[in-house]
């Protein structure tokens, strides 16, 4: 089996999770019923669920000068994936989340407090030449100008870079520019609410519509974007496809874009259909949700193909 070859830039975040049964109202109080402190990060968690893919993973990324940073940098080592551009930003904390997650199960909600740390910055140091020479690049980052710059290289300087671009930090900038932003990348993947924001409309229908008009001149080729409990949407030029959900028992939403994100990546390197990409793609979300936190849910390729071969469709009436 071939061992693929995928670099991100992006960013790497702490975080601590705190679990209530429901989310207080402006001047009540929750009871906290367990809390969790992890490494995380969209970036890094879809490092870590790539690795655990059997992908061989390189990052680029900003730490703190502080404990959670030489965690963080750790942690990714201890996975398979090359830290060597995991720098630490001198006199910075490094990037925190917390972030509540409120109910149970399949109905759980998450709310994310970003304190913003250190964090690639338009200026420094990015191994452009050995990151292109990659099967994938992901293209992670918060920082539009910088964010910018990398997409717009490959036409420069290495025409056959592929890039994959999340979509959730797009939605810091206003829907025009975000949108313009986005289909400078090759794949696109994220979620209907960043989709909707992006196109400009509440409603997905009318969203998946304006991308396919956009996506017409632009250089996307696929993008692919996660509905929850309703599946994903595989959308190229020839038109939308979608792949229902599986039947779980939730527990923790955290992280479940991140391996889908993952999925949709492996997807593209094995020049999947679209049935067996939103499959796999589903399926890695559906494990990720049955246990607390980003990362420990994330499981191996042998995993996936295993609930693959026994797991049940969520039915319309779920």
């Amino acid at each position: 089996m071939k061992r693929y070859r995928v670099a991100a830039f992006g960013l790497a975040s702490w975080d601590r999770l705190i679990f209530v049964d429901h989310y207080p109202r402006p001047g009540d109080y929750a009871i906290v019923r367990d809390t969790l402190e992890q490494s995380g990060g969209t970036t890094t968690n879809l490092a870590v669920a790539l690795a655990r893919l059997g992908v061989d993973v390189s990052i680029a990324a900003m730490v703190g000068d502080d404990a959670e940073g030489e965690q963080l940098r750790a942690e990714l080592a201890a996975e398979g994936i090359d830290v060597e551009h995991v720098r630490t930003r001198a006199g910075e904390p490094t990037d925190r989340s917390l972030i509540v997650v409120s109910g149970r199960g399949a109905t759980a909600e998450r709310t994310i407090f970003w304190q913003q740390g250190a964090r690639l910055r338009h200026g420094d140091y990015l191994p452009i030449e050995a990151f292109f020479a990659h099967d994938l690049v992901v293209v992670d980052i918060d920082d539009a100008a910088l964010r910018r710059l990398i997409v717009d290289l490959p036409m420069h300087v290495s025409p056959r870079t592929r890039l994959l671009g999340p979509l959730v930090y797009l939605t810091a900038l206003d829907p025009e520019t975000g949108l313009d932003l986005a289909l400078r990348h090759d794949y696109l993947v994220g979620s209907a609410a960043e989709l909707c924001y992006l196109t400009g409309t509440s409603d997905l229908d009318e969203a998946v519509a304006v991308l396919r008009d956009e996506m017409i001149l632009s250089q996307t080729r696929l993008v692919a974007i996660s509905c929850g409990p309703n599946g994903c949407l595989l959308i190229d030029r020839a038109g939308t496809h979608a792949v229902p959900a599986f039947n779980v028992d939730a527990v923790d939403p955290t992280g479940a874009g991140d391996a889908f994100a993952a999925g949709i990546a492996l997807g593209i390197l094995e020049r999947w259909d679209l049935e067996t990409m939103g499959r796999f793609a589903n399926a890695m979300g559906a494990l990720a949700v049955q246990r607390p936190g980003a990362r420990a849910g994330l499981p191996t390729r042998d995993e996936v193909e295993c609930f693959l071969a026994s797991a049940r469709v969520r039915g319309p009436d779920r």
